[in-house]
């Protein structure tokens, strides 16, 4: 009697949870919340195994852009990426990127150009298995809270991009921003860029909030414009033009969101006009 009890419990929850998943949408939100950091743990074990062989290799970055370009499609979610001609032909630089959620993550990968690493923050070094795997495919972890650590790091960055011809991506806002535009942008990524003499390629994100709102818990179906402008020289530059450099590259991503964003919210022409 007990077991028969304990198995329509069981019945019943399974019944209720596809009901709520499509009648509540807070309940929605927190369940794709879910499955969507656990199947970025599960792509982390996927890619700490395949890249123990060459540990701290940035090639490794091949196994993630595969795996989250397949788990992106499970959250019908949509991406076109322009301006790909500005990232292909260039060479060893700093990409800079507006930092909305998360799920960003799954914008990067849409548009991640080889030799490429990321600059992300020490304490994610720590969050497992992501932080190994991160490790793995040659992340760089920078120390924000500690300036000689941070500046020491920078320094060891720009040799690296030197020596070993890659691209890094950052997040110049150092955190995300649920409230659309744009935060001001920390100097590190234009110290960095200035430092190895390399261009910078700022890619711009549209906003989120047609399909995604963590103040609203919600999380639909939706697509998302990716832009990669032109590449900003910074040969000849010194580390005292960094701030006018800083301010100018955030203007133009700022105007670039703007208008994306509005493109991505007008409604859609239909067919059936003669």
């Amino acid at each position: 009697m007990e077991l028969d009890f304990v198995q329509w419990t069981f019945i019943s929850i399974l019944l209720i949870l596809p009901l709520l998943y499509e009648l509540n949408g807070t309940f929605k939100y927190y369940a794709k919340i879910f499955l969507y950091y656990l199947g970025v743990n599960i792509v982390a074990i996927f890619v700490i195994i395949l890249s123990l062989w060459r540990p701290g290799d940035v090639e490794n970055y091949c196994y993630v852009v595969w795996t989250i370009r397949a788990l992106r499609r499970l959250f019908g979610l949509e991406y076109e990426v322009r301006g790909q001609e500005n990232l292909r032909d260039v060479g060893p630089c700093v990409i800079v990127a507006n930092h909305q959620s998360s799920l960003d993550f799954f914008g990067m990968m849409e548009m991640w150009p080889e030799r490429c690493s990321a600059l992300a923050k020490k304490e994610l070094r720590y969050f497992l298995p992501f932080g190994l795997a991160a490790a793995l495919t040659g992340t760089v972890f920078i120390d924000r809270l500690n300036p000689e650590s941070a500046r020491s790091t920078i320094q060891a960055t720009a040799d690296l991009i030197r020596d070993k011809k890659i691209k890094v991506f950052v997040f110049p806002e150092g955190t995300r921003n649920h409230n659309g535009g744009m935060m001001p942008f920390k100097k590190g990524a234009f110290h960095l860029a200035v430092q190895a003499q390399v261009p910078i390629v700022p890619v711009v994100f549209s906003s989120y909030n047609d399909f995604y709102s963590q103040r609203e818990k919600r999380f639909d179906t939706g697509k998302l414009t990716i832009q990669i402008l032109p590449q900003v020289s910074t040969e000849g530059l010194t580390q005292a033009a960094v701030g006018d450099l800083t301010e100018s590259i955030r203007s133009r991503m700022l105007e670039e969101f703007n208008r994306i964003s509005a493109e991505s919210r007008q409604p859609k022409m239909t067919s059936n006009t003669r």
